[in-house]
Order: C-alpha cells, then sequence, then structure tokens
C-alpha cells in the first residue's frame, strides 16, 4: 500500500526474533520493494548467548525507532498505511521546525497524577492533550534524542509500572503515552495533530455498527488551519488507515469474528460487502478516491500469488478461491489477473 501511493521510501520491517523470519517474505518479496527485515534479537544479543531482555509486544516499537538506520524515521504499525505518498512531509512544517508529529486516539488522557510527580513535570490542564494513538509517529531522532532514550526507559518498565501510570486501563494502554511525555519531560517540540480521528467501518441491515479501522488526518493542512485560524473541522484529507481490528490478512479475514459475527466481510444477512463505507460513492468522497478498492485489489494479488508459499499460511486452503469470490463478488467489473 505504501508503494502504490508512489512512495520511494526505504523500508526497515522490524522482527521480535529469528522465529518470525519467513524467507518469501524476507528474502523475496521485501527486496523487490526496497524493504528488508531487521530481527531485533540480533541487535539485542550480537553475540548470541540467548540473554533475555524479557521485552515484548508494544515495547518493541520504540526500539524499532531508535535502531532504525535513518534518522528521519515514518514508524508504522504493520496493520497501518498510509493513503498518500508521505515522503513530502519529511520536507513539511510541521515536521521541519519540530521533529516529531503525533496523532489523536480516541479516547481522553488519563494519566495519574503519581506520572506527574516521578516525572517531575506539571499537571497539565484535563483535556490539555488527547490520547494518542501511535500506529503512527513521525520523528527526527537528532532533534528527539533525549525524549527517545526516556521513552525506552518508560517502555523497558512500561508492563509493571508506566503503562498503568499513563494510562491506568484505559482502551490501548500501553507504548502509546510514552512518546508524549517523554518529549515534554525534556520540553522538545513536537506538534499534536488537531482533527480528530475517524473511525472506519459500518451500519449493519440489523442497525448495529461495525467498526474494524481508525483514519488520521494530513498534518501539513492541519497546521496549515491552525496557523490561519480556520475551524479544526475544516476540509483536511485523510493521511492514514490504521486496520487494527481484525487484520487484513486474506488467510482469516473471512473467517475472523468481529463483534460476535464473522465479518467484517458479511453483513448480518450473510452477503459479502464492503468493509469501511456502504457504496463506491462515500468512499471515493472521504478518501478522494476509491482506497478500499485498490486495498482489496493488491490483497487479492498477494492472496493468489503466494498461497502456498508464506510460511504463515501454512495449512490454510482456499486462500486466493475465498478472496476471488468476495473480489468478484464485492467490486464487480474490476479487471484483475486472477478473476
Amino acid at each position: 500500500m505504501l508503494r502504490s501511493t508512489g512512495s520511494k521510501l526505504p523500508v526497515e520491517v522490524f522482527l521480535a526474533s529469528q522465529d518470525e523470519w519467513d524467507s518469501e517474505v524476507c528474502d523475496s518479496i521485501f527486496p523487490s520493494l526496497n524493504a528488508r527485515c531487521l530481527v531485533l534479537e540480533e541487535i539485542f544479543d550480537p553475540s548470541k548467548t540467548k540473554a533475555n531482555l524479557g521485552i515484548d509486544k508494544y515495547q518493541y516499537k520504540v526500539m524499532s525507532i531508535v535502531f532504525s538506520s535513518f534518522e528521519q524515521v515514518l514508524f508504522l504499525d504493520s496493520d497501518c498505511f498510509p493513503v498518500v505518498d508521505p515522503d513530502i512531509y519529511f520536507d513539511s512544517e510541521p515536521f521541519l521546525s519540530t521533529g516529531m508529529i503525533r496523532w489523536p486516539d480516541f479516547w481522553f488522557p488519563s494519566e495519574s497524577p503519581r506520572f506527574f510527580e516521578i516525572a517531575g513535570i506539571p499537571v497539565p490542564a484535563p483535556w490539555e492533550n488527547s490520547a494518542t494513538e501511535s500506529g503512527e509517529l513521525f520523528y527526527s531522532k537528532k532533534q528527539h534524542t533525549n525524549s527517545l532514550l526516556l521513552a525506552i526507559y518508560y517502555n523497558f518498565y512500561g508492563p509493571d509500572f508506566y503503562y498503568p501510570l499513563q494510562s491506568q486501563g484505559a482502551p490501548g494502554e500501553g507504548d502509546k503515552e510514552t512518546f508524549l511525555w517523554s518529549a515534554v519531560v525534556f520540553n522538545e517540540s513536537f506538534y499534536s495533530v488537531r482533527k480528530p480521528v475517524r473511525a472506519l467501518g459500518y451500519t449493519t441491515t440489523t442497525r448495529e455498527w461495525r467498526g474494524s479501522a481508525m483514519a488520521q488526518f494530513d498534518p501539513v493542512e492541519d497546521f496549515k488551519s491552525k496557523s490561519t485560524g480556520a475551524e479544526q473541522d475544516a476540509k483536511v484529507r485523510p493521511l492514514f488507515v490504521h486496520a487494527n481490528f481484525p487484520k487484513l490478512d486474506p488467510s482469516s479475514i473471512f473467517d475472523d469474528v468481529s463483534f460476535g459475527a464473522t465479518g467484517p466481510t458479511k453483513d448480518t444477512d450473510g452477503k459479502l460487502r464492503r468493509i469501511w463505507f456502504d457504496e463506491e460513492q462515500t468512499a471515493v468522497s472521504f478518501f478522494g478516491f476509491d482506497l478500499e478498492r485498490r486495498m482489496w485489489d493488491i490483497l487479492h494479488d498477494l492472496a493468489c500469488e503466494y498461497e502456498g508459499k508464506i510460511s504463515a499460511w501454512e495449512g490454510k486452503p482456499d486462500i486466493c478461491k475465498q478472496t476471488t469470490t468476495y473480489w468478484n463478488t464485492v467490486f464487480p467489473g474490476t479487471s484483475n489477473q486472477h478473476s
């Protein structure tokens, strides 16, 4: 999806351990896309003595930012992708002056007052900052060296201490607030996108809401509207989609249970349908083009080209067949080599 925008940014994909290495993906597919796999276990333990750092899940994110070979980083969760070419944002405001861009989550902040005592910073006014959705982050490591080192500390001791202190069990508790507060502690600049996150999903035939992704918005347009005093809900284009639940994996998405029902590819009446909008016109109005069609075009190609080759799909039958059925039903009249 990144390459479909025209972006030529080099990519590094971080794996936790060698056990996650898939030769088809890491040795063939990614290199053809100017991307490479890096294994954090080998960075932490170059002598291969199997030292156990005891980290997992959310703690890997800051490590991948710090240990990437890039000075300027666009971090993306593996289930997050850009809508348009993100290259320009490195050379535009607000990144040029701040070196860090963060996006809002659905939730209000919920830090414990004890955290601010420990960090030695004033307690902010209630809801001065939104909670952080850290599926996408822009960083200049040169401008934020101190805060990134502190973010490592917050994450290393995160599960037992700082995650609960910074979220107190709120939805999505994990690394997400460590980046903001690390920057605040060192009085480093950052830009918080003001336009709220948008849920992507649909209302079923039985009037139930099924959300399966989050849309985040363009920081350059958001920054311009702030500078000119324009309303926060001014027309600011979507920039990222974080498809957080269920994952966009053609080997499982047709059988995943979402909101107690098999979906989100099936409505409550059992019919196959779009997962983010009711119709093409609405999708085009929101994104400027039919992003959902583009995404499923790519998923369809992947499913049919790599079924039986990717280790994670081993033993899972009919991946191409199910995806083709979905593609032909939901996006009829589309030319595709596998249809």
